[in-house]
């Protein structure tokens, strides 16, 4: 009798048939403790990962499916009875489209009984919903006597924003990215914060000793929480300071990467004052450029530069706001963009209550 032997314990990953036969009794299949799935999905500027597995008998690793050269192996053939780490290697996806690679595993002797298939799935989008093949914004500087400062790393993740009004400074901000352990350490004017990230780089709330900044639900009246695909908040607390919340209404649209999403409304709520702006958009497109835009509608002192930042990737809508309308008819904000070739924004117009902003991005 010829004998498959089928593992489940810590099995993620699998396609394996038996067969029997009067000869040759053997043991073929693979355990994979990571990934976890079938189906990966990785970011625009995500630029390594890894499979780790064992295999009962020699093994080769062939790609099968999908857009080939993205997406790298480390190795692709080895003996049985090891547990193999591969480096999974990916170049930065600047194609402006999903792509994707399949890789399958076969046993060398037994391919038709004993394989195993990963697919892995590159978003169009980085981490913080930027194109991936957006240009990284190097200063802004407005007609008010602003200017923005920022630098980035390889990945094109922020590590730097210095913001200055008439040459006095509003924020100075560090940021440091320890991809040994996933944290993400904020420096904001000596005020420090940190947050775990996962693959797209991005926390979910910053804390610290004074400050926290992040992600808070929404409740229905019944005191039960709303999807985030509903509604969420960004809020800002701060040791003996009000709290500043940024409450978006979504309606139900989806978060998911490389999705259009745009909130129908904003509120932004502070202990004295609560404003709430239904939004209008025009087709400019709000993610071919690193930084997010329409956080400069507020004025260079009301700017967000978290969001700025676009370190909180769902508030970042997608296309660019042509109008938000406050609580009384006159209070309206009106924003205008000239574009690059590239269709990423060179100036940004604001005007409210009859004064005026140009700012204008350098690349």
């Amino acid at each position: 009798m010829k004998t498959l032997r089928l593992i489940s314990a810590l099995l993620t990953t699998a396609a394996l048939t038996v067969s029997c036969s009067s000869e040759d009794p053997y043991s073929a299949g693979f355990i994979f403790s990571r990934p976890a799935s079938p189906v990966n999905t990785v970011y625009a500027n995500n630029v390594i990962d890894s499979i780790i597995v064992y295999s009962y008998g020699s093994w080769t690793l062939t790609n099968t499916g999908g857009q080939s050269g993205w997406c790298t192996p480390d190795r692709t053939q080895g003996p049985g009875a090891t547990v193999f780490s591969i480096p999974l290697r990916f170049t930065q996806n600047t194609t402006g489209e999903p792509r994707s690679a399949q890789f399958t595993f076969y046993d060398k002797n037994h391919s038709d009984d004993a394989h195993s298939t990963l697919l892995y799935w590159q978003y169009a989008t980085r981490g913080d919903g930027a194109m991936g093949n957006a240009p990284e914004v190097k200063t802004i500087t407005g007609s008010d006597g602003s200017r923005f400062t920022f630098t980035y790393d390889e990945l094109h993740r922020p590590t730097a924003l210095h913001v200055t009004l008439n040459e006095t400074t509003l924020h100075n901000i560090q940021l440091h990215y320890s991809d040994y352990d996933s944290t993400l350490t904020v420096t904001n004017n000596a005020r420090i914060m940190k947050a775990h990230y996962g693959s797209d780089y991005q926390p979910l709330l910053l804390t610290g000793a004074t400050d926290t900044i992040g992600y808070y639900s929404q409740y229905y009246n019944n005191y039960t929480q709303m999807p985030a695909n509903h509604a969420f908040n960004i809020e800002h607390h701060s040791y003996q300071q009000p709290t500043k919340r940024y409450a978006f209404l979504m309606n139900g649209q989806s978060l998911l990467p490389d999705s259009l999403h745009n909130a129908d409304s904003l509120r932004i709520a502070t202990d004295k004052l609560t404003e709430n702006l239904k939004l209008t958009y025009s087709q400019t497109d709000n993610r071919r450029q690193t930084v997010d835009v329409n956080s400069l509608i507020f004025g260079t002192r009301e700017c967000d530069p978290y969001q700025l930042l676009s370190l909180f990737r769902y508030a970042r809508n997608t296309s660019v706001i042509s109008e938000a309308t406050g609580n009384e008819a006159d209070d309206r904000i009106s924003v205008t963009t000239t574009l690059n070739a590239d269709k990423s924004i060179s100036t940004v117009t604001v005007s409210r209550h009859g004064q005026q902003t140009v700012y204008t991005l350098e690349y």
